[in-house]
């Protein structure tokens, strides 16, 4: 029998920990490569991929009723935006591309005014965008800070006791 070093406790730390390891990662091995996990590992992505689609849902109803921009009111006004650009740029096609012929400037004058109304509809958009998003960020303070007051009350309460 060989005479074991106690003096050395890292060495038996050492020890301890390959023994320890040897047996666990082959435990560990064996129970990865067996079906009955690949079953249970792929329902438990399952549950979170139902997770993330409630809470996606959730999200989009809070949203929807806060009145908070949505992805589709963005690309809305970018949609706007761009046809804003295109009216304009056929206007400029217009204007410079008849060089010999006489323009329709009542024609021209409707469309120019056209423009500028569509830009007041887009401008008046983004302005109510605007002050819809300031009156949530006054909102979330206002929470904020009544949160902040419960914390404080809920330590005073939990630190009379």
């Amino acid at each position: 029998m060989s005479e074991q070093n106690f003096s050395d406790p890292l060495k038996m730390w050492k020890q301890l920990y390959d023994v320890n390891e040897k047996y666990w990662g082959k435990m560990m091995n064996d129970v990865v490569q067996k079906e009955e996990f690949s079953e249970w590992m792929g329902s438990v992505i399952d549950f979170n991929l139902y997770c993330k689609k409630a809470m996606n849902d959730q999200s989009k109803v809070f949203l929807e009723a806060s009145n908070i921009a949505s992805k589709e009111d963005i690309a809305n006004v970018a949609s706007l935006v761009i046809n804003l650009e295109a009216k304009v740029d056929t206007l400029d096609d217009q204007l410079f591309t008849q060089s010999g012929q006489e323009t329709d400037v009542l024609a021209l004058k409707k469309d120019i005014a056209k423009v500028k109304s569509d830009t007041k509809s887009i401008h008046q958009q983004i302005n109510e965008l605007k002050a819809e998003t300031q009156t949530i960020h006054q909102q979330f303070n206002e929470l904020s800070t009544s949160l902040l007051n419960i914390e404080q009350l809920l330590q005073q309460l939990t630190s009379k006791k």
